[in-house]
């Protein structure tokens, strides 16, 4: 065998052994393979179980519909937490070409979408309780424009009261 073979395949067996030796660490626990969460576990609720995530008005918390994301948004970070997302929430400008989805609750049927800032509807409508908007996939904005959620009443009675996530891409 030649000299430069030798080396190489001594190099190669050199990084396997490597390889196995922090594999077998980390699966033995090792400081370095314990990852701890960076966000406090919530507590168990009073009913036991399951952490209460609802918020004492019934809906959902900002943090459960955040916590929708990577499965109803995916790839999309969280752009805007709304607390109060009727009738409109706070302006979504787009620094760059984006596309925006938001996640939705409300304590009854509601109609949501997004609009520009003359107020027309981008994308479609989605109807519902809670939901996601646009249903079928995100609504895109050149850079510089400005958006908003609008959440109204389905049916004739009291403003309704929502909170939403709305997501970005990219």
């Amino acid at each position: 065998m030649s000299r430069a073979r030798e080396h190489v395949t001594s190099a190669a067996g050199a990084f396997g052994l490597v390889f196995v030796l922090a594999a077998s660490a980390a699966a033995c626990g090792s400081p370095a393979a314990r990852v701890t969460p960076s966000v406090p576990a919530r507590p168990p609720s009073a009913k036991g179980g399951a952490p209460d995530l609802a918020a004492p008005d019934g809906l959902p918390s900002l943090d459960a519909l955040a916590a929708r994301g990577p499965t109803d948004a995916p790839l999309m970070r969280e752009a805007l937490r709304v607390a109060a997302a009727s009738p409109r929430s706070t302006d979504v400008r787009a620094d760059r070409d984006q596309c925006l989805r938001a996640v939705f609750a409300s304590n009854v049927p509601v109609r949501a979408s997004f609009a520009d800032e003359s107020g027309s509807a981008r994308g479609e409508v989605s109807t519902g309780a809670s939901g996601i908007v646009p249903p079928r996939g995100p609504v895109c904005a050149r850079k510089g424009e400005v958006l908003h959620l609008v959440v109204e009443s389905a049916e004739p009675g009291p403003p309704p009261s929502a909170r939403a996530v709305i997501f970005a891409a990219p």
